[in-house]
């Protein structure tokens, strides 16, 4: 690492969240690693996960799937998203599962012999899958070419909310589904990381995690943050009062101090709009200050510090929570966010094991 700022990634904690949700949804997992993992990192994030006995995984696009597959994850391995039938011989010949988007997914497809499909239930989401009255159908329809339909499954819109009243309907509409097709699925899964916490589920055999896994959730839970953004101080100098700093000199120095610059900026994943909001260093909070910049930032101090002091934005002492709030958004745009010029280091025993810049990954 050339640049020091990283992502940490406890691998102990991981596999502790994992064993949690587990028990309490009292369903095999699933996990979702789209979007590179939400930041973790896809491959890695895949081997961490098989130690915690993951045997199936889900991603959002054939690009990740192929990914996977390209660095040896072999086990099941479903899409969440679309998928154009012109790449149906793909999907076969990397044994892959993919979702009914609406009720003509692959109607022109005559034969689908070796394509494994899950049925996508639109009980409420009104984004993909195909509404409960058309599932008969499409399943005939499907059988009838001989896909090798074994899954089944929803989405829920809210079970982030500890109202439940929706993801109820939604759940009653998903079960009212799959009982009247009385169809032998191998995999029913509604559940995501919230409605695995929060919410009894009957009728499915997996439930989905993604975030969960590496320790976030909107519900009150056992589960353990296992990442942190660090960087390190680069450079400190004095300032006075009424100094402008950072472009367009928003910011103006309301008393004497230090301004220490850090390593990390927007082109990173730090949001511009997290300006004014704290980091941790040596024992105390600190305040961003002046326009985040592409690739540096600024911190105001009461005393110096020096080159090379470790800054954490979130981890043990600054929660990922405290700053996706700060920012208006959620946790998972923070994560995502985070570019692929961040190094990437893994944990274990809170020793260092695998140190990675994934865009430099071959």
């Amino acid at each position: 690492m050339h640049r020091p700022t990283y992502l940490t990634v406890n691998t102990d904690a991981v596999l502790n969240n994992v064993s949690k949700l587990a028990l309490k949804s009292g369903k095999e997992m699933i996990a979702v690693i789209k979007a590179n993992a939400y930041g973790v990192g896809d491959i890695e994030a895949a081997h961490i996960l098989k130690k915690a006995g993951i045997k199936f995984f889900a991603v959002s696009s054939l690009d990740e799937a192929l990914h996977l597959r390209k660095h040896g994850i072999n086990e099941e391995l479903l899409i969440l998203g679309y998928v154009d039938e012109k790449d149906l011989p793909i999907i076969k010949d990397n044994d892959l599962t993919i979702l009914t988007v609406n009720k003509n997914s692959f109607e022109h497809t005559a034969d689908l012999t070796g394509i494994k499909i899950h049925l996508k239930i639109d009980t409420g989401m009104r984004r993909i899958g195909l509404k409960p009255e058309e599932a008969k159908e499409a399943l005939s329809s499907l059988l009838l070419r001989h896909a090798e339909v074994n899954g089944i499954m929803t989405h829920y819109a809210k079970s982030d909310e500890l109202d439940e009243f929706f993801t109820k309907i939604q759940y009653e509409r998903f079960k009212n589904c799959v009982l009247s097709l009385n169809y032998p699925f191998k995999y029913i899964h509604a559940s995501n990381t919230d409605a695995s916490l929060n919410f009894d589920d009957d009728i499915s055999t997996h439930a989905r995690s993604g975030l969960g896994l590496w320790g976030y959730s909107s519900i009150d839970n056992y589960l353990l943050p296992s990442l942190s953004l660090k960087t390190r101080v680069i450079n400190c100098k004095k300032v006075l009062k009424d100094e402008a700093i950072s472009y367009g000199g928003h910011y103006i120095s309301d008393g004497e101090g230090y301004i220490i610059t850090l390593p990390i900026g927007y082109a990173d994943g730090l949001l511009r709009r997290y300006t004014d909001n704290d980091v941790y260093i040596a024992g105390e909070r600190a305040k961003i200050v002046g326009s985040i910049c592409m690739d540096q930032m600024m911190i105001h101090t009461l005393k110096p510090y020096q080159e090379n002091e470790e800054v954490e934005i979130f981890g043990e002492h600054i929660s990922l929570n405290e700053v996706a709030k700060a920012s208006n958004t959620i946790t998972y745009e923070i994560l995502t966010s985070i570019s692929d010029r961040v190094t990437r280091i893994y944990l274990e025993n809170n020793q260092i094991y695998k140190e990675e810049t994934p865009r430099f990954m071959n």
